[in-house]
Order: structure tokens, then C-alpha cells, then sequence
């Protein structure tokens, strides 16, 4: 789909930009930790046998490939040939379809993963919370099917393929800071110890009871982790203290132990049952939780919040290119996943510095209408210029190499 822009967008000079403004490619590049992806394909000798195509290379290769939203490599190859004559400004050349195909095949995933995590603390950066303040995860996993007869290695079903992207969502900036791909067959659950990294003491963690279990319930809260989550019909339990309730929708508020040994020995300690009556939905929900101050309607609103999660994999779906592969190998499909993600925090740290009221999907359109056009990205998203006259930060250097810079 292609946008038609103003002309004095596409023709606008600022009086300080003379000729230094590049294609708009690598306005958006500029924001890709190079480091810390030079730093981990030195480390695992990516480039050993492969100088001429290098990991930077095949990482901008696959980073336009996903701002173009294209369908296929030959698809790639067509448009690259148009703007042949600007691709030396990317410091590319011409695209060797196998030579690209057996590099994003065996090009190690932990490198674009930490790309996507460098990048991530910068974006973190731009929110509003401290550090010190507790935080609140919401936790869930999405589903992409895959073709079975290409990717026989993803089977989960006798006639279905796919793979599973187990995701880590901070609800403050919704941002999702942990990613987890496995193959579709992985039950939820058996992720939830990976995703627990780096969450402390005080935090808050939703998750859908697909990931329920008693022994992590216990480790959680061990580690005073409060956790959030919906029971089982196989939940049994007995009351031990009742909470007075104060809210008409709430049905049930009390202090619980687990009946059967066996998950009284996964989870020695009372736990607290709530249920919620969802006048919308005319249904009752029932919440397991540690937490015993939080009123019972604020816990049902808490877990409410996990849906934010949902959303996020609803957006990430429309945005980006990660429901169709070139490849069928695994190390290709998680690349192809981790740089899609990383184009999305790009896009997300554009519209958190700008403060654009234009969505992620009417940015992501025009991105890729303008990726080899010289032109600024303050006007592409629709700043004016009076308001570009009050942001001190780019009179001087042009606009196009200060408007953002890592710290």
C-alpha cells in the first residue's frame, strides 16, 4: 500500500540540513544498537567464513525486508533493483538471494535477541517510572501456525505446525521486555521459570491459568512475588477464614488451603480465592491469589489488566511481518522475529520521542512508502514547523542526526 504525501514534505530542507540527510533508511538504523550486535557476532565468530555478507548486513537486509512488508524474496529483489543507485548509501550492494537464505540460517539467534534487548532498555528510558518502583507483568503466549509440510519440525497437531512466542509484558509502559520462542507442542507452563527472570521482590504478575501450577505458585511466593491468576475446575480447596465483602459483585472472598495432599504438598501455605461476577459477560470468574489487602474488586480489575497483553499481540500481528516465513529452518524463523521486534520498538520509540498522535500502523505505512527517500523524519510523521522550532535538540546539528541519541 503506498501513501500519497505532500509534496512540500517529500521537498522540505531545513536550514541547517544542507545535503547531509541519507535516505530515510538509515534515519532509522541510526536507532539499531550496532555495538552490541558487533560485539556478540565477534564473540560467536559470525563473521568468520562470511566477510563479504556480513551479520550487520543480514540484519539491515531483514530489517528492510520487514519495513517493505513484502511476500516473498523475489518480491524483495524487484524493489530492491529500483533503487539500486541508493542502496550504497545503506552500504549494501546487490542481493544474492541464496547467499541471503543460507546466512539467516545460520546466523546464531542469541545475537539479533540481544540487539532486541539493548534496544529495549533504551526505550525503557523514555517512560515515566523509577527504576526502584514495583512492577507489573502480564504474561501469556500467541500462537503462529505454520505450514506443516514446510515446517515438519513445528508439528503440535496431526495435520498443524507452528511455534509459540511466550511474551513478558510490563504493564506501566507496555512494553514487552522478555521473549520466549519455542515450538507449539511446548505446554505454557513449562516456559514460566524463564520468564520469571529478572522479576523481584514486590512485583506483580497475571497470567492465564494455562501457565497455573503449584509449585511455581509456592516459588512466587517464597520470593514474595505476588501473582494473579484464574483456577482450575480441578482447583479444590477449603476455607479457612472469611474476608467481609463490601462490593456487590464480589460472590466469594476468603482464605483458602488446598484439600488433596498432593497440592497441599506443592503448595503448603493459604492462598486467597476470589470471585468476581462480570455483569457484561453474565459469568463468574474465580481469581487465586497471595495477595490478602488488596480489595477483592481490585484484584479482579488487576487481572483485568492481562488483556493489555492480548492487545499486544493484536498490534503486533497488524504491524508486523510475523505470520509468514521465507524460511523453514529455526534459527531463520526466530531471526526473522527478533528483528521484527526490534523494528517495532523503532517505531514505538518514534512515537514516544515525537509524541505523534498517528497510530503504529499509519507510521509503519509510511515508513515504508519513503525507506529510500531523502527525506526527514520530523516531517514524515507530521510535525510542523513551528513546533519543530521549539524543540531545542535539533537546531543545531540538522534534524536528522539529533533528534534522538543513546545514553
Amino acid at each position: 500500500m503506498f501513501i500519497v504525501l505532500n509534496r512540500q514534505i517529500l521537498n522540505y530542507k531545513h536550514h541547517n540540513m544542507n545535503k547531509q540527510i541519507s535516505v530515510f533508511c538509515n534515519e532509522l538504523l541510526k536507532y539499531v544498537p550496532r555495538n552490541t550486535l558487533d560485539d556478540f557476532s565477534g564473540q560467536l565468530k559470525s563473521d568468520k567464513r562470511s566477510k563479504s555478507f556480513s551479520t550487520w548486513k543480514t540484519f539491515i537486509w531483514l530489517f528492510i525486508w520487514e519495513v517493505l512488508n513484502v511476500d516473498s524474496i523475489r518480491e524483495l529483489t524487484s524493489i530492491l533493483n529500483i533503487y539500486q543507485s541508493k542502496l550504497y548509501h545503506i552500504g549494501l550492494g546487490s542481493l544474492s538471494r541464496s547467499t541471503f537464505s543460507d546466512r539467516i540460517n545460520k546466523i546464531n539467534p542469541i545475537i539479533f535477541q540481544n540487539v532486541f534487548y539493548k534496544l529495549l532498555q533504551t526505550v525503557q528510558r523514555t517512560t515515566w517510572w523509577k527504576i526502584n518502583d514495583s512492577k507489573i507483568f502480564a504474561i501469556d503466549s500467541t500462537l503462529i501456525s505454520l505450514t506443516l509440510t514446510v515446517f515438519d519440525r513445528a508439528k503440535y497437531r496431526t495435520r498443524k505446525g507452528g511455534i509459540k512466542v511466550h511474551t513478558r509484558l510490563d504493564i506501566k509502559d507496555s512494553l514487552p521486555d522478555l521473549l520466549v520462542i519455542t515450538e507449539a507442542k511446548v505446554h505454557d507452563n513449562k516456559i514460566m521459570e524463564k520468564l520469571l527472570k529478572w522479576v523481584n521482590a514486590g512485583d506483580v504478575l497475571l497470567f492465564d491459568r494455562w501457565y497455573l501450577d503449584y509449585k511455581l505458585l509456592y516459588k512466587l511466593e517464597q520470593r514474595r512475588i505476588t501473582y494473579v491468576t484464574r483456577t482450575k475446575k480441578t482447583t479444590n480447596y477449603c476455607p479457612i477464614k472469611s474476608n467481609e465483602i463490601s462490593h456487590p459483585k464480589v460472590q466469594y472472598d476468603k482464605i483458602c488451603e488446598f484439600i488433596s495432599e498432593s497440592s497441599f504438598n506443592k503448595y503448603p501455605a493459604p492462598f486467597r480465592i476470589v470471585r468476581y461476577y462480570v455483569e457484561e459477560k453474565d459469568k463468574e470468574y474465580e481469581y487465586i491469589t497471595n495477595n490478602f489487602d488488596l480489595p477483592a474488586e481490585k484484584i479482579a480489575e488487576l487481572y483485568k489488566k492481562r488483556r493489555e497483553i492480548e492487545e499486544l499481540f493484536r498490534r503486533l500481528k497488524q504491524n508486523l511481518k510475523i505470520k509468514q516465513f521465507f524460511w523453514t529452518s529455526r534459527n531463520a524463523v526466530e531471526n526473522q522475529i527478533r528483528v521484527a521486534m526490534t523494528y517495532y520498538l523503532i517505531v514505538l520509540l518514534i512515537k514516544k520521542k515525537t509524541n505523534t498522535q498517528e497510530s503504529l500502523l499509519e507510521l509503519t505505512r509510511r515508513f515504508s512508502t519513503l525507506l529510500f527517500e531523502r527525506v526527514n523524519l520530523l516531517y514524515v510523521i507530521g510535525i510542523s514547523s513551528k513546533k519543530l522550532r521549539n524543540i531545542s535538540c535539533i537546531i543545531d546539528p540538522p534534524p536528522q542526526f539529533s533528534l534522538f541519541s543513546y545514553i
